[in-house]
């Protein structure tokens, strides 16, 4: 695709998202008024993210907290700067995805379109919006500003720029925590170790200092994602949901500053779905290590199952994905279920009144979306599983001794 073009089809997208996303700019949001905001006065005022404010975030998260309350006084105004922080990051994967994915004009285009489609569905723009948010969910949350970070460092890893990717990984990772997880995958094939090693320690050490320096502590946060129950939108408490609605003695609970299934083994559910996504991200990071697939396939499949089976799936989680999968995939089959998806959490967010009772307009479209989340799994991991047998079984082939003829 010439640069030309590239640079068209960036500053179409760009206006685009503009025109959807502008005018919920400073609308109303439970988080920003209720956490993010009052939070980021605080450590303005002097307070610690940590020690004074349980902020929940690792330390680089603190920035793009505070940052939007230096522009002005109130909750409205964070509102509107935090917004506009956010759309900034929207842009930047959409300028990111025109002039820097690999590959031909219809790959690139239809990269955009998959990601621009499942934004504006999270946004209240083509259904009716959020009961927890006016404003769409990507100006009131941050995931994108990992998910930016990510498919730059995926980008950076495919063009051979050792430092540049993991430098970027860990930025994502001093964000939010879970980029971390993504190295295994981008140390494939990796030559300049030396590099990566030295870029990627710099954002962390940096950030521990800081916390250092300021006599503040990050346990806190630590120990607030540790114990976490089983959240109502996570897959593993469908089951739970969808046994009330049936009549079974389940119940929600208020905590963590969301809601969460209380119910008689919610919380084993919880370990085995953890076990079951620790088990499938080992055999993935394997079977990548043994095949030729792509890096952003690979990376795509692991934030999959980083999202599928954690223990809480705020409908913000599928941000992490989007994007990386919109690169990977194009217009397809794997994308057209992550939008069933997307559609069916924005249905959920719609009916969120429906959460404390679980009653049904609640539950069936949360379970619905868990449900093509699962589909969509299988599509993302299923091949590069595959192959990556297909690679042992080539090895084992080769090293086998007494049998030249498999040369």
């Amino acid at each position: 695709m010439a640069p030309r073009w590239r640079a068209t089809a960036a500053v179409l997208f760009c206006a685009l998202h503009l025109l959807v996303f502008v005018p919920g700019a400073g609308e109303w949001s439970s988080i920003i008024d209720n956490d993010f905001a009052p939070q980021a006065e605080a450590i303005q005022g002097g307070e610690l993210p940590y020690r004074d404010q349980e902020i929940e975030y690792p330390p680089l998260s603190v920035p793009v907290l505070v940052g939007p309350a230096y522009f002005g006084n109130g909750t409205e105004s964070f509102r509107e700067a935090f917004a506009w922080e956010m759309l900034a990051f929207d842009l930047a994967i959409v300028v990111l995805l025109a002039l820097a994915l690999p590959g031909t004009a219809r790959h690139v285009l239809s990269a955009l379109g998959v990601y621009t489609i499942g934004v504006v569905m999270l946004s209240g723009a083509i259904l009716d919006p959020s009961l927890i948010d006016t404003a769409p969910l990507i100006l009131v949350r941050f995931d994108l500003v990992p998910a930016l970070f990510i498919l730059a460092a995926v980008l950076a890893r495919d063009a051979g720029r050792s430092a540049s990717w993991s430098a970027f990984l860990s930025i994502g990772a001093a964000i939010k925590a879970f980029p971390l997880l993504l190295y295994p995958a981008l140390l494939r094939g990796e030559s300049g170790l030396r590099r990566v090693v030295v870029a990627g320690a710099i954002p962390l050490v940096l950030c521990a200092i800081a916390v250092v320096v300021a006599g503040d502590e990050f346990g806190s946060a630590i120990g607030y994602h540790t114990g976490r129950p089983l959240q109502v939108e996570s897959l593993a408490a469908t089951p739970f949901e969808v046994a009330d609605r049936f009549g079974a003695d389940v119940s929600v609970a208020t905590g963590h500053g969301g809601f969460e299934i209380s119910a008689s083994g919610a919380t084993v559910a919880r370990w085995i779905s953890v076990l079951m996504g620790a088990v499938v991200y080992l055999l993935l990071v394997r079977a990548g290590w043994r095949s030729q697939v792509p890096n952003l396939e690979l990376v795509t499949a692991l934030l999959a199952v980083l999202v599928v089976f954690a223990p809480v799936l705020s409908p913000q989680f599928l941000l992490w994905i989007l994007p990386l999968s919109a690169a990977a995939y194009g217009l397809s089959l794997n994308n057209l279920v992550l939008l069933a998806a997307v559609l069916f959490t924005q249905i959920g967010l719609q009916n969120y009144d429906g959460v404390i009772d679980l009653s049904g307009n609640f539950v069936w479209p949360v379970a619905a979306r868990n449900l093509w989340l699962l589909v969509y799994l299988i599509l993302v991991c299923g091949p590069i599983l595959a192959a990556g047998r297909s690679g042992a079984d080539e090895t084992r082939s080769v090293a086998r001794p007494g049998y030249a003829f498999d040369l």
